[in-house]
């Protein structure tokens, strides 16, 4: 084997070390706020944001620096050019190269699979200059036409930073397997909080509870399906059983309460039983496929305290990724034990509970979008 062939192995190896090390880490995120000059740049849907000390913002918001971009389908490639200067992004490797030959390892794929570009080290190469602000906090390019300093530029955006500050955040709480005996005692709780949640049912559950359904959807409650017999081999025998089961039960849900839904939480979740096949024929009827990503365990518990302890620290460490917490709960009595523990804690810490919506894309194992 040549010398050439031998180097070129290494490097990608290495190469290979580096993207994996630097996606491992992925789940640290923290917020930021982008500023070009004088202006706080305002962001719809995907956001900036901090990972690994380093702040990434949307690949189209770069065309706010004077850059054109153009795209390579077939290479995984984006470009930003700006006169003689070039940066070649490569979304399958992570890799940021320069016209000069440089290169770097970057996590170039958010959360929610969009392109994203390292702030800092884009802007410098093209000829800004960058700062950071610990308040708001701040990411900010600047050239010859900035006039304000950081602390100025934070004072002139100070309303908006409060306003934010001061908006909610989200928690989605769901129930499973029921209506049961203590689903009355569990609206009562939710409705004491002024807390809206959503309620995966059973068919045959409905139908003996069918005062409680309506109950629901009286309420503002989230309403959708978790099939009919909950038993793994005959929900899972083929897609087709799978789908008929939710066809029946979201049949039912429209007799009991008048409400058309087509939220569906298969049972057990997703991963492992939900292959493609089957995914494919939920897709196919129309159904949304939701999971969770904080399970109280409850089920296995059957322990208030246990539940309310476990619980609140999971949302805590989700708050700490800057993650929504879709919390998995069943009806069951020690379920509504620690409902208002943490009902509470999420009130003290600026949550606010909503429902789920068939408008909503769903959350999923297999598809973790930030909600």
């Amino acid at each position: 084997m040549r010398k050439k062939q031998v180097l070129s192995i290494i490097i990608t190896c290495f190469l290979s070390i580096l993207v994996f090390k630097q996606t491992a880490t992925a789940s640290e995120i923290g917020k930021t706020y982008i500023a070009v000059n004088d202006q706080l740049i305002s962001f719809k849907k995907e956001k900036p944001y901090v990972l690994k000390k380093v702040t990434y913002a949307p690949i189209s918001f770069y065309l706010k620096l004077g850059l054109k971009l153009t795209e390579n389908k077939a290479k995984h490639e984006f470009y930003l050019v700006k006169g003689k200067k070039k940066i070649t992004l490569n979304t399958k490797k992570n890799t940021l190269q320069t016209d000069k030959g440089k290169w770097k390892t970057f996590v170039l794929t958010s959360t929610t699979k969009k392109t994203v570009v390292p702030f800092e080290y884009v802007g410098s190469y093209f000829g800004y200059k960058i700062s950071h602000y610990s308040k708001g906090p701040i990411a900010r390019a600047t050239n010859s036409k900035a006039k304000l300093t950081d602390a100025k530029l934070y004072k002139k955006y100070q309303k908006t930073f409060a306003s934010e500050k001061k908006a909610k955040k989200i928690a989605y709480l769901t129930f499973d397997d029921g209506p049961n005996s203590s689903v009355d005692r569990i609206l009562t709780i939710l409705d004491q909080y002024k807390a809206k949640a959503t309620f995966f049912m059973l068919n045959n559950n409905m139908k003996a509870h069918s005062k409680s359904v309506k109950k629901m959807a009286k309420q503002g409650h989230g309403l959708a399906c978790h099939g009919v017999t909950h038993d793994k081999n005959k929900f899972y025998h083929s897609p087709n059983s799978a789908v008929n089961e939710m066809k029946t039960c979201l049949s039912t849900l429209k007799k009991v309460s008048g409400t058309k839904s087509v939220m569906i939480r298969v049972p057990y979740g997703s991963v492992p039983y939900m292959k493609k096949p089957y995914r494919d024929q939920m897709d196919k009827s129309g159904y949304k496929m939701w999971d969770w990503n904080v399970d109280s365990l409850d089920w296995k518990w059957l322990n208030g305290p246990k539940t309310v302890d476990y619980t609140i620290q999971q949302i805590k460490d989700l708050k700490k990724r800057g993650m929504t917490p879709l919390i998995l709960m069943h009806d069951k009595p020690t379920t509504a034990d620690a409902l208002p523990k943490i009902l509470k804690y999420l009130k003290d810490n600026g949550y606010e509970t909503k429902p789920l919506t068939n408008k909503m894309k769903p959350y999923n194992f297999y598809n973790r979008i930030k909600l």
